[in-house]
């Protein structure tokens, strides 16, 4: 494409979308005096999608992303003025109450299994005139599961494909790989996928914003692109390693039966499932190979709870066999598990993984707060939680961080409230002497009909009240 002159860009990128109607001529299959048909156009762009049809499939939310940029508006924009409208009636309606939910958290659905995935789709399909959008979702990697517990909140990405990707000058996006909450490396690298931007520390907007291209921090526009360490990889556990391998295949073995059967539908797991655990005593053992409670193995066969991907893959993991060998029912390495009542992997809880502190990036975080490179000091709760640990692990291993950072937090807390203060005792300096220069009476009951409600109540305010009126000389 010919690049365009920098005002040229500037221009573009400062405006909203833009989009012709196309004539009675153009909206209609038209055919040529040579006989050759032209295709009907689409409203939006046909873009492609990267890499569909394989298990490194771009993000149906990744995509909107990029459609936004090719038009030369903000992501966001492109949604509220072209999908939006092209939406079934009801969310066409409800959009103003539900705008801030669809460019937050609940954007994430839409990369899901679910019916707001299905709406989504249908209206982008019709956009684009692009058949292949529905591979972008979970539903054709990982079935009908429920979105809950399956998808991430808010994108990961792994850092060194960003800089591959810039590099070879292709196209970056967010593989729907990166949105799955089981997987917590990426594949090519073997590094840990990034929730939060480094410079920052928060997290990235689903939708972006004019202000970031792709790559870009959606918060601070800092590029989020390393060049790979070969030190990251020697830092992971090889337990780990070998279960994101694991998990890895299995994505490529469900990939595979979807293109060719359709989505996979996991009433047949459970259905199977049932079969394979029909010996007695079972449950029992398998309750104490996995860690899995007995009930709640019972609650799956019956079809009352649905487990998330995530726990489903632990529970074949440690019994040596797939969740598609379940499925056609081959029941060899399962029965043998429950036989020898010994795991062929050490279980872990299905939350451990993803919840590993990174401490090395938690000591960044507390020097830069002990350095005073943040204006408003948080709490040692509100670290924790921006942090994802608990509060006595911040404190065990950064005692001394943490001493220096409630020192801070207490010396701010307590600035604010005589800055507070100060502005409650000018304010009602200046209500009293407003009002005497009106001819009106400065009285407490006028000052508690004027400011605002509870403020003359303060011993502060009171104080000030008194002040005001010894300086203007109507009280002694």
């Amino acid at each position: 494409m010919r690049n365009k002159p920098q005002d040229e860009q500037d221009r573009a990128e400062a405006v909203a979308v833009r989009i012709l109607r196309p004539s009675m001529g153009q909206r209609e299959m038209q055919t040529l005096p040579d006989g050759n048909v032209v295709p009907a156009r689409s409203r939006l762009y046909g873009l492609a999608p990267r890499e569909v049809g394989t298990v490194w499939a771009e993000s149906l939310t990744s995509y909107i992303n990029r459609l936004g940029w090719q038009h030369g508006v903000a992501p966001w924009t492109l949604v509220a003025q072209e999908v939006v409208p092209a939406l079934a009636p009801e969310w066409r309606s409800n959009f103003a109450s539900r705008r801030l939910s669809i460019f937050t958290a609940n954007a994430m659905r839409l990369n899901g299994s679910g019916n707001s995935a299905a709406i989504w789709l249908t209206a982008l399909s019709r956009l684009t005139m692009r058949s292949d959008l529905p591979l972008l979702t979970s539903l054709w990697r990982i079935g009908d599961l429920p979105n809950y517990g399956n998808l991430r909140l808010s994108p990961a990405w792994c850092p060194v494909c960003y800089m591959e990707w810039k590099k070879q000058e292709v196209p970056i996006y967010q593989p729907l790989l990166w949105m799955l909450q089981v997987m917590v490396i990426c594949p090519r690298h073997k590094r840990r996928l990034v929730e939060r931007c480094p410079f920052c520390q928060r997290k990235q907007a689903i939708f972006t914003s004019d202000k970031t291209r792709p790559g870009e921090c959606t918060k601070c526009a800092m590029w989020l692109g390393t060049e790979a360490e070969p030190q990251a990889e020697q830092e992971l556990n090889e337990e780990l390693i070998a279960w994101q391998k694991w998990v890895m295949k299995v994505l490529q073995d469900l990939q595979m039966v979807s293109a060719s059967s359709g989505a996979i539908h996991w009433e047949v797991f459970f259905i199977h499932l049932a079969v394979g655990m029909k010996e007695q005593g079972s449950f029992s053992r398998l309750a104490r190979l996995t860690g899995i409670n007995r009930e709640v193995l019972h609650r799956w066969v019956s079809g009352a709870v649905t487990p998330s991907f995530e726990m489903i893959l632990k529970f074949c993991y440690v019994c040596d066999t797939t969740p598609l060998q379940i499925m056609e029912s081959q029941f060899t390495s399962l029965q043998r598990v429950i036989q020898s009542e010994t795991p062929s992997h050490a279980f872990r809880h299905h939350r451990v993984l993803r919840q590993q502190v990174d401490y090395e990036y938690c000591l960044e975080v507390l020097q830069a707060i002990c350095d005073g490179r943040e204006e408003s000091p948080p709490s040692i709760r509100q670290l924790a939680k921006r942090l994802g640990c608990g509060e006595h692990t911040l404190t065990r291993h950064f005692s001394q961080e943490c001493a220096i950072i409630t020192k801070l937090a207490q010396k701010h807390r307590q600035q604010r409230q005589e800055q507070r203060l100060a502005q409650v005792r000018e304010q009602v300096r200046q209500t009293v002497i407003t009002l005497h220069s009106q001819g009106i009476s400065p009285s407490h009951r006028k000052l508690r009909s004027i400011l605002p409600s509870g403020l003359m109540r303060m011993p502060e305010a009171n104080a000030a009240w008194h002040a005001a009126l010894r300086e203007l000389g109507l009280e002694q």
